[in-house]
Formats: structure tokens, C-alpha cells, sequence
């Protein structure tokens, strides 16, 4: 049965982070056992007592040397086809508490606008808090398995993210932009839900570069803060990475699996999206963000609401909602939508 936790409130973590959370070769202090030098050893103790099969001891060996691992998970059809009613739902209905992005920052559906919008580069947030099959990717039991046992403690699912087309990204590093206490604290999934042409804008990643130096801000911080960098810092990032995969040798691959394929990605694995040789094609994907439950007590969002000002004008607002609701089902946990219970002004 799908749960709720009661509400309680837990000491927020401390941990090394920015300039203090990286050694000198600019890499994490990480803690966690596939970062170690006896990860592999591990590994095969695990396949010889038992505790993991053969194709997940695979799977963990990819994990630990190339930086990601990739999986098939046996989904039935009606969760493919009830996950598109779902979106043309949404672009329906347009209701207030489903979050979605098209080259903005997240807004309520209720503004959507599907003749200009539903195009390549947007996205859904918390789809899972609108369609009962996505909260079954969400709370998915194979993932959980395997995340709960990359962190080596319960994990939680913090946010997931519908692609119905693909998103273009230049190469980054999760923690750069996406808060982890301790940073290395974080895994993403990527599950395809449909066949994924490689002419689409598939996933890319760089295999081993998960091994790398983080690129230093001023300060020695490898945290991208948009009120504080601006396009240069960020060119100067990528360039970076650039020239670091160069000579190490690495080369990026593309991910373009059947439907149900999955790909777990390490936190600091180079990853992102080329432009599509041809737009029109879809490229349906959910990605779900998980880090230590122990280590996060409430999930915080941000979006754009549209609120009057002095003179009637309505202007776009920074808001920020909150949730400390978690939805449990067997071994796996995620963050309920924390915009469920926060009333958005409809459009004019």
C-alpha cells in the first residue's frame, strides 16, 4: 500500500562543501563504497555470498569503472500508454499544482500554452504527483534496490522529470547545479518509455569521467551560482571539461535503448543531451533524482507564479513551497509534489 510519513522534523546535515569538499586533484572526498579502491573487491564478495545476482554484480562493475550502469526493466505496456494519456491530460486540463518548464524556470500548467509550448526543451516536474503510473517509475522497486545499495543506507526519491522531447544540455556534473548533503550524495535514473531513435536527442555521457577534477570557481568552489557566474564562467566550465576528457582520452557515448531500458548515473559522471538530427522525433524519457533519506528532511521547489502588482499588471514572482510528505511503498521513498498544497493564482 502507497503511505505517507507523518510529519516530523529532522536536524539538517552539515557537511564539507564547496572549495572544502574537494581534495587536491579537485575531486570529492566521497565516502561511499563504489569510490574506493576496494569497490571491486566488494563487488565479488557480494556475487559470492549471494547478495546480489549475477546481472547486478555486472551491472555494479560498470558502475564503479565506466561511471554509470544500465539495466532493462520488465514494465508492462499499460504503463507506457497511461503515462501519455496522462501528459495530454495535463495540456487538457492545465491544472494549477503540476509544474512544467519550456526554456524557463518551472511554472504551474495552469499558464501552459501547448500550441507554443509543447515543443522540444520543455519539461515536466512531479509528473508523478498527476499520473499513478509514473509514481510506479517513481517508487520503482528494481531502482530502489540498486540505489539503496550504491548508497549503502535507504535512499529517496527528491524529484522526477518527464521528457516528452529531448532536452538539449552541454555536458555537466550534477552537484554543480543540484544541492546533495554531502554533494556526493546524489544518483539520477534515466528510463526510456518508448524505443528511443538514435537521430533523437538521446542521452549522451562520458564513460570514466566520473574519475575527474571539478572545475574551481573564484573561491575554489565547484558550485555554479547563476546571481554570481554568468556565461563566461559557465563557457570556461565546459571548456574545462572539454580539455580534461581530451586527455585522459575519454569520448563521449550515446544511450539509445529500447522501451523500459535504464541508466543509473554516478554523481559526478559528465552527461547531457545533443541537439536531435531531427526535432520532430520524440524521445519520452523519466529521470528521477535520488540522495540519502537520512541526510534530506524537506524538499524545496521553486517556480514562477504570475501576481499582480500596484498597478494591476500581472508579473512574474520567485516563489518558493516546501514538503516534508513522503510516500513510501515497501523499501522505496520519494518526496511528495510540494506545490500540492500551495494555491496558484490562475492566469487572467
Amino acid at each position: 500500500m502507497l503511505g505517507r510519513l507523518s510529519r516530523r522534523r529532522r536536524s539538517e546535515p552539515t557537511a564539507a562543501v564547496g572549495a572544502a569538499a574537494l581534495d587536491e586533484q579537485g575531486r570529492f572526498r566521497s565516502d561511499l563504497w563504489f569510490d574506493q579502491p576496494d569497490a571491486g573487491e566488494r563487488i565479488a564478495r557480494w556475487a559470492r555470498t549471494g547478495k546480489v545476482d549475477r546481472e547486478l554484480a555486472e551491472a555494479l562493475e560498470q558502475f564503479v569503472e565506466r561511471g554509470y550502469l544500465t539495466l532493462q526493466l520488465e514494465l508492462q505496456d499499460r504503463l507506457f500508454s497511461e503515462i501519455d494519456q496522462a501528459v495530454n491530460r495535463l495540456w487538457r486540463e492545465k491544472p494549477d499544482h503540476v509544474p512544467f518548464a519550456y526554456h524557463s524556470r518551472l511554472t504551474p500548467f495552469c499558464y501552459a500554452d501547448e500550441t507554443s509550448q509543447r515543443k522540444p526543451g520543455y519539461r515536466i516536474s512531479d509528473l508523478h504527483s498527476f499520473s499513478p503510473a509514473a509514481l510506479d517509475l517513481y517508487l520503482h522497486p528494481r531502482i530502489f534496490e540498486v540505489v539503496n545499495l550504491l548508497l549503502g543506507e535507504p535512499a529517496v526519491a527528491n524529484q522526477s522529470l518527464y521528457f516528452e522531447y529531448g532536452s538539449y544540455q552541454q555536458l555537466h556534473r550534477d552537484p554543480v547545479h543540484v544541492k546533495a548533503v554531502p554533494p556526493w550524495n546524489l544518483l539520477a535514473a534515466w528510463i526510456a518509455l518508448e524505443d528511443i531513435d538514435p537521430r533523437s536527442s538521446v542521452l549522451t555521457y562520458v564513460p570514466g569521467s566520473h574519475r575527474l577534477g571539478y572545475y574551481r570557481f573564484e573561491g575554489g568552489d565547484y558550485r555554479y551560482d547563476a546571481k554570481r557566474h554568468g556565461d563566461a564562467e559557465a563557457q570556461a566550465m565546459a571548456d574545462f571539461e572539454q580539455a580534461q576528457c581530451e586527455t585522459a582520452g575519454l569520448e563521449v557515448e550515446t544511450f539509445a535503448p529500447p522501451r523500459g531500458g535504464l541508466l543509473i548515473w554516478h554523481h559526478s559522471l559528465l552527461h547531457g543531451g545533443p541537439r536531435a538530427q531531427d526535432a520532430d522525433l520524440t524521445r519520452k524519457s523519466f529521470i528521477v533524482h535520488y540522495t540519502a533519506r537520512a541526510t534530506m528532511a524537506r524538499r524545496y521547489g521553486e517556480f514562477v507564479e504570475l501576481v499582480p502588482d500596484r498597478d494591476g499588471n500581472r508579473v512574474p514572482r520567485l516563489r518558493m513551497v516546501e514538503t516534508e510528505t513522503v510516500l513510501e511503498r515497501g523499501e522505496a521513498a520519494g518526496f511528495d509534489n510540494p506545490l500540492l498544497r500551495y494555491r496558484v493564482r490562475p492566469p487572467a
